[in-house]
């Protein structure tokens, strides 16, 4: 009888055992902070500013009560410390409210909210730690937030996370002076804090990589002369200049090439330790890249798992294939099994948070543009998967929210929410788009973006896809196409084959949406012609080719004046600032760059691969 108590006390106890939670410091909760934001929401909403009045109790189950009395609305939550803040924004969803950009607000009518009165609603996370990671390598509406002189952005992005019932900011920090980054970034990091958001920035050891704030030189990091000391009073500097509650280090010299193996591995048990501590946590990335294997420790990316439990790790996954997807021809990967094996191997051991990267710029999607549903699709299933592993986290890394990005970022949190049971066309819904017509949309690009690969035509070679057989996305290029005819004409085959199947665009309701899905189309279509010109007639392909650039440049110009594109901020244009691009993340985009530059390549029969690129790779690297 022992026996079986035992083993129902083991059974009972197993999801908690599969994972190591993150040690990170006990939220807190600024009960004044959320009324001033249900102030600015209620302002947003012309409603009286007392419309909607709260009241919080301590509770290990997470509700909210929505009582009406008069026209005035009253949420009672209980909940417990750390979910508090994301039980009162379940309840505003519930009476209606969404938040899907940071600049956008849907307000429901008195008659709507009234349907949530006297009713209970659970807020039910899928993952105890879920949030952004913002790439602000990339010259994004964040890097002007977080780190020049739009606090205000900032500001909107912690309180969308908060009102979408996120608890994880993540910033990449650039290298910029420390004082600088505590002028800049603390206000915006105190906010989330009060709201519950936990926050924390990714750095480097000695990453040369685009502008990443580091704690080595390389020189440090390859002798290991004075590393231990410079790393320790690093991280102690950026605890006192930042509220943190963890940071995430990139362990290599960048994303593609090793530092030394067991160097790597002491430097991030210091680091743990030094946050441990400070009872913080450190995580470390682990990227996807294929090149870097030794003999005695395997994939440099794999590496932690020889470090302490204490190292958390942070897995990562790009563009829009998932851990679940046979094929995902990146870097080398014929798929990401790997990742997923090395993720279930390592979460009883240390803390575990999926890091996917959803919006991939430079030449895949964001700055063609393309409008690429499957992120819908694959990021709700790996978020299932999760789930139903018991993982702790996940991070979503994010370039921007310009460009139809907002969607993919908005979906995903509300997956978040169980209620929603990983459908991922709710937000789509919630907008009031036609689920079928959208639904159309997911089918196709799944089949023939995907399962086909017509993203391989469709997004472009990039300066390191012709430097370096290490390609990002397998691919021929330009180059290589032109001297092998038969690829080409299979090329046109298929991508005209499948532009016979693109479903109908016109039932779009939401105008940014639906003038990237024509931009997409006419991407298509341009693809299929600056191929045509490789085979024959290739002045008339090229003009035809042109025609469709110009008028997506046209589409692209009405999108960019768009409120969820931050028309007041130089997202589309050239400019001064901190990262190694000097001009907007949607600047590429705007410009149709990659689409006149495959024009240029095929007209003039010029292959350099620096030839018309505005990627400055001295930046880059340093």
């Amino acid at each position: 009888m022992r026996s079986l108590l035992l083993l129902a006390l083991v059974l009972s106890s197993k999801t908690w055992a599969l994972q190591v939670p993150a040690k990170l410091p006990k939220p807190y909760l600024n009960e004044l902070a959320l009324a001033d934001d249900l102030k600015l929401i209620l302002k947003k909403a012309s409603m009286r500013e007392d419309g909607i009045k709260f009241r919080i109790n301590n509770s290990p189950e997470n509700s909210v009560s929505i009582h009406c009395s008069k026209g005035d609305f009253h949420l009672d939550i209980n909940a417990a410390p750390g979910e508090r803040a994301a039980t009162f924004y379940k309840g505003l969803r519930e009476i209606g409210f969404l938040f899907p950009h940071p600049r956008t607000q849907i307000s429901p009518s008195i008659e709507q909210m009234k349907k949530s009165c006297e009713k209970t609603f659970l807020w039910r996370p899928t993952l105890k730690m879920r949030g952004l990671h913002l790439h602000t390598l990339h010259p994004s509406e964040w890097v002007h937030g977080f780190m020049m002189n739009s606090p205000k952005v900032a500001e909107d992005t912690v309180r969308w996370l908060a009102r979408n019932g996120q608890n994880i900011l993540d910033v990449s920090l650039l290298r910029i002076p420390l004082a600088d980054i505590k002028r800049k970034m603390s206000p915006s990091f105190y906010l989330a804090q009060s709201l519950e958001i936990h926050t924390g920035v990714s750095i480097g050891t000695a990453v040369q990589q685009q502008k990443t704030y580091k704690l080595l030189t390389i020189f440090e990091a390859i002798t290991g002369w004075g590393a231990e000391a410079k790393i320790t009073s690093g991280i102690h500097d950026l605890l006192k200049a930042l509220p943190l509650s963890f940071i995430v280090l990139e362990a290599g010299t960048s994303e593609f090439t090793p530092a030394n193996y067991q160097k790597t591995i002491s430097g991030l048990n210091l680091a743990a330790k030094i946050m441990a501590e400070e009872k913080k946590a450190l995580f470390t990335k682990i990227h996807v890249s294929s090149n870097q294997h030794h003999e005695k420790w395997g994939n440099y990316n794999f590496l932690p798992q020889y470090t302490k439990g204490n190292v958390g790790i942070w897995p990562h996954t790009v563009m829009f294939y998932g851990l679940l997807d046979e094929q995902a021809p990146m870097y080398g990967n014929k798929n990401f099994f790997d990742m997923r094996r090395f993720m279930e191997q390592e979460k009883s051991k240390r803390p575990t948070w999926y890091y996917p990267e959803t919006g991939y710029w430079i030449g895949m999607d964001q700055d063609i543009p393309l409008l690429l549903t499957d992120y819908l699709r694959t990021r709700a299933q790996d978020m299932e998967w999760l789930k139903k592993e018991d993982f702790e986290g996940q991070a979503n890394f994010t370039t921007g929210h310009a460009l139809g990005g907002w969607l993919w970022d908005w979906n995903l949190a509300l997956m978040t929410d169980q209620d929603y049971n990983f459908n991922p066309l709710t937000g789509l819904t919630l907008l009031g788009e036609d689920f079928e017509l959208w639904k159309k949309h997911l089918d196709f690009q799944k089949l023939w973006f995907k399962d086909k690969g017509l993203i391989r035509y469709l997004s472009a070679a990039n300066l390191q896809d012709e430097l370096s057989s290490h390609r990002i996305h397998d691919r021929y290029i330009m180059k290589e196409l032109v001297q092998d005819v038969n690829e080409t004409k299979h090329e046109i085959d298929i991508l005209e084959r499948g532009y016979k199947e693109w479903p109908a665009i016109e039932g779009v309701k939401n105008e940014e949406l639906k003038l990237l899905l024509e931009v997409t189309k006419l991407r298509h279509a341009h693809a299929i012609a600056i191929r045509k010109a490789i085979i024959s007639d290739k002045e008339q392909n090229i003009k035809t080719a042109q025609t469709y650039r110009l008028e997506a440049q046209r589409k692209i110009e009405l999108i960019s004046q768009m409120e969820t594109n931050y028309p007041d901020l130089p997202l589309f244009k050239k400019h001064t600032n901190p990262t190694s691009y000097q001009f907007g993340y949607a600047y590429l985009a705007g410009s149709t760059y990659f689409w006149d530059r495959e024009e240029r390549q095929i007209r003039d029969d010029r292959f350099f691969p620096f030839t018309k690129n505005i990627i400055d790779v001295w930046n880059i690297l340093f």
